[in-house]
């Protein structure tokens, strides 16, 4: 045997040896990891066994890499259940959860919040954390523009802001969508002024004279000019003014008949 070949030889029972020494220890955290989930979660509502969750996430690791380890080991079977509804965007999930950790748990485990993440991204994964119970309903109606709202106002604004919603202000016209653009871009301050003249912005001529210079209006320099007529005026009172005057000579012609027939029974009685 030359030197050459021996060397050869070595060199492949040595590649042999190590990918070996290396598929062990990843067989065993991969059974180790399928124990604790059945362990912390049970078995999950179609019974698995470890061999079932062992070969799913043995799958997981071959497609989403070791990352896939500590996701499911926290998320136990609500994990492989959002892996699949992710499809092609499972990464992103992976991901989702390598950046904010056990909180991202809790957007996972709900379909329609994972939904969100999934259609609108990162920012409607913040924008969920950080007004949970408000940032899934706006989002769901107002996609995208309701994102870039949610994430640069408080608390208390992100309230108002699902208060005035569920008034009607966003839908007030065609252009009252773009009201979050503007809290989007001026934040608390923009929610804030919003949140004061809620009732002028439902008027289509004072929102289009707001959203053409937006920051004069928040900061002061510039009032909103609202028509008396068009904002204050009661129309019911004024239609049914009109519909009296309209009117009024039948009335008082029936109420005359009917008095003098009254008068006539009247007279006949007596």
């Amino acid at each position: 045997m030359t030197a050459t070949r021996a060397l050869l030889i070595a060199a492949f029972i040595g590649c042999l040896v190590g990918t070996s020494a290396r598929a062990a220890p990843a067989g065993t955290i991969i059974r180790e990891t399928a124990e604790y989930i059945i362990q912390k979660f049970g078995r999950g509502a179609a019974g698995k066994t470890v061999d079932d969750v062992a070969k799913a996430t043995s799958e997981a690791v071959a497609q989403y890499g070791d990352d896939a380890i500590p996701f499911l080991r926290n998320s136990g079977h609500q994990g492989f259940t959002a892996l699949q509804q992710a499809g092609t965007k499972g990464p992103d999930v992976i991901k989702l959860f390598v950046r904010n950790g056990d909180e991202a748990i809790w957007i996972i485990s709900e379909p329609k919040k994972l939904a969100i993440f999934l259609k609108h991204g990162d920012s409607a994964a913040d924008a969920l954390l950080k007004h949970p119970g408000i940032a899934d309903t706006l989002i769901d109606q107002f996609g995208n523009d309701a994102v870039g709202a949610l994430n640069g106002i408080s608390r208390q604004g992100a309230q108002h802001l699902a208060i005035v919603a569920d008034e009607g202000l966003l839908t007030a016209t065609p252009q009252s969508t773009k009201l979050l653009l503007v809290i989007g871009s001026y934040g608390d301050k923009a929610m804030d002024f919003i949140w004061r003249n809620k009732g002028a912005l439902t008027v289509a001529t004072v929102l289009a004279s707001f959203l053409v210079d937006p920051e004069a209006y928040i900061s002061g320099a510039k009032k909103l000019i609202i028509d008396p007529v068009a904002h204050g005026a009661n129309w019911t009172l004024i239609i049914a003014g009109v519909l009296g005057i309209v009117f009024m000579p039948f009335i008082v012609r029936r109420f005359a008949k009917a008095r003098s027939t009254f008068k006539e029974n009247n007279r006949e009685v007596g």
